[in-house]
């Protein structure tokens, strides 16, 4: 049975518009052929769509029809709503996250797009209905359901899936002039709203989101009265977001490589709008190829992003070849399994990243990343100094990934703060990683890239009176030398910690050298400390305290094993060897007189390497 919204009814007489728009705007009776004439100028448009015409997407599609289904994402299950009850106060999982894509209104972008795949009007239709009753329940921002109705990200997604509703629905068979006019009123105050400098979110990815969004809306419904003006708001933002939230290398500045890709997407996206109806940005084209540099250093061997900051376990190489214009990426991307790994080795010292992946003589592939940069508090997480590496297949030493947005949940406190990470921690304290104040205290200071080795050096200043540089060497073929040097005026108590992977055995000597093996290919590695330590602790999935818990998949966490080392004193140094197989090397450490250190590194042939 068709459940007709309220609002409907009332909206056939045009005067009641006023008051379901709660005083906002006017209601304004468009023209709707005049509100036509950009759409059927062209053959064909393109607009950012928040779910692709697909076989899933009919799937769920006819779900919602069938049983009142909604599904929006795999990280919660599908519940069901029933349309007699539906209010769109639902949280069926006390989650904001879920509300937010409730009100995106993902459910209408995959009946729209199921309509799209086989042109089955009922999709359409249901489309609409949902349409209707978000309106009714969600007018306008003094007057919503909940507050992710009128929220800066939400209503910049509903306006993508309104122009994916209304490419299909203009002269569908089921269009209708009184809703036609008021979908046009709820999209104007879609654009006022977005366009209204107080909704907006400067200085993060959602502000990109609303550029892309009111940009499209006001280039495919120019009739709209501030149509020109919201183009321009809409390049003027773009433009400061092009500057400001990038370094000059072209890395995010949100501190996670999921992000980056994110904001690569959007900014691919806005360029393939742009280029479709003869627009130019080439700030805008050459920020894209910077960051498709980034992402084909900062994915590791298999595609995938590192754990780091707010990223999830996600591929990073689904770019359709057509849309590269970095060679570097391109050429990951066409790799064949069989081809040898080239080496990427670069320190992005604006950005603070060191990365080095390349394939040794034995074919197994290495991956090392190392993080020291507190650019903003947008997904920064306190990981300074941290690094992740990867050997053969197996990832040893881990990321905490981001769980969820959370900020009361303690294992969402746990990820983001310094315990979580492969780094030094202070007097059993973490650092604010939502401190404004922290800007800038944290940085990559230099690196080297040599034929036979790498070095990446790090240092910040988050522990009030401390100072902690962390210099990272990698001997290719031998193994990682991690030195920590940490100075203060005052006794602390430093730990240094370890995440390992969960596909790797730990076994411990009596004299503290742990062995790794992995359980999924043939590779180990050996750590031992060549400083003496007070202590060693080994934690999994540990409650009291938090300790050993990584999140490969949102709102899901699993142990893993942490390993912490101690030392109490003023000026402190940790010695950490990390060795390849059986290959074992020594080293040799000496303070230069610039106060930096040169390293001679011994293997068992009696060859010896400097780096300084």
């Amino acid at each position: 049975m068709r459940i007709v919204p309220f609002a409907l009814a009332c909206l056939v007489v045009f005067t009641g518009f006023q008051t379901l728009l709660e005083g906002l705007d006017p209601y304004t009776d468009y023209d709707v052929e005049h509100m036509n004439e950009f759409w059927n100028s062209e053959d064909s448009h393109v607009y950012c769509k928040r779910t692709n015409p697909s076989l899933q997407s009919v799937e769920i599609a006819e779900n919602i029809i069938s049983d009142d289904e909604i599904f929006l994402l795999r990280y919660w299950d599908s519940v069901e709503i029933s349309k007699s009850s539906m209010d769109w106060s639902e949280d069926p999982f006390d989650d904001t996250t879920w509300q937010f894509y409730y009100h995106s209104l993902r459910m209408v972008s995959y009946l729209v797009s199921s309509y799209e795949y086989t042109g089955e009007i009922k999709f359409l239709d249901e489309a609409k209905w949902y349409i209707e009753s978000w309106i009714e329940h969600n007018p306008g921002p003094k007057k919503q359901a909940s507050v992710k109705a009128w929220s800066d990200h939400s209503t910049a997604n509903r306006i993508c899936t309104f122009l994916q509703f209304w490419d299909h629905y203009r002269d569908s068979p089921i269009e209708d002039e009184t809703f036609s006019k008021l979908f046009l009123n709820i999209l104007r105050l879609h654009g006022e709203f977005t366009a209204d400098p107080d909704n907006y979110y400067w200085g993060h990815n959602h502000g990109i989101y609303q550029d892309r969004a009111l940009l499209q809306l006001a280039i495919l419904f120019p009739n709209f009265e501030q149509s020109s003006v919201w183009e321009e708001i809409a390049t003027e933002r773009l433009e400061k977001h092009l500057h400001e939230d990038f370094t000059e290398s072209g890395v995010h500045k949100e501190h996670s490589p999921a992000y980056h890709y994110l904001a690569l997407s959007l900014m691919m996206s806005i360029d393939e709008f742009n280029k479709h109806y003869d627009m130019e940005n080439d700030l805008l084209e050459s920020k894209i190829y910077s960051m498709q540099e980034y992402l084909a250093y900062i994915v590791k061997p298999d595609g995938t992003f590192p754990l780091v900051g707010d990223s999830g376990l996600e591929y990073g190489l689904r770019i359709k070849e057509s849309s590269i214009v970095s060679e570097n990426l391109l050429n990951l991307k066409l790799r064949s399994s069989t081809e040898p790994l080239t080496n990427h080795c670069i320190g992005y010292v604006d950005s603070g990243v060191g990365i080095n992946k390349l394939q040794f003589s034995d074919g197994n592939e290495f991956y090392l990343s190392m993080f020291s940069a507190f650019h903003s508090t947008a997904h920064k997480q306190s990981d300074d100094l941290s690094f992740v590496l990867t050997y053969g297949e197996t990832d040893y030493f881990v990321d905490s990934g981001k769980y969820n947005y959370d900020e009361s949940d303690k294992f969402r406190q746990y990820v983001r703060s310094a315990f979580a990470h492969n780094t030094i921690v202070v007097d059993d304290q973490t650092y604010d990683s939502k401190n404004p104040g922290n800007v800038g205290k944290s940085e990559l200071y230099d690196y080297k890239c040599e034929e036979d080795y790498s070095v990446f050096r790090g240092r910040h200043s988050f522990y009030h009176g401390v100072e902690i540089i962390r210099n990272v060497v990698i001997v290719y073929e031998k193994g990682v030398f991690i030195h920590d040097t940490i100075s203060s005026n005052e006794y602390h108590k430093y730990s240094q910690n370890f995440h390992i992977g969960n596909d790797v055995d730990i076994s411990v000597n009596d004299n503290g050298e742990m062995t790794l093996n992995s359980t999924i290919d043939n590779t180990s590695i050996s750590m031992f400390q060549l400083e003496d330590f007070e202590d060693v602790e080994l934690f999994s999935g540990s409650t009291d305290p938090v300790m050993g818990w990584r999140s490969e998949t949102f709102n899901q966490i699993d142990p893993i094993t942490s390993v912490i080392y101690t030392q109490s004193g003023r000026d402190v140094e940790f010695r950490t060897l990390i060795s390849f197989g059986h290959d074992g090397f020594t080293i040799e450490i000496h303070e230069t007189d610039e106060g930096d250190y040169r390293y001679e590194i011994s293997d068992d042939t009696g060859a010896v390497t400097t780096i300084q």
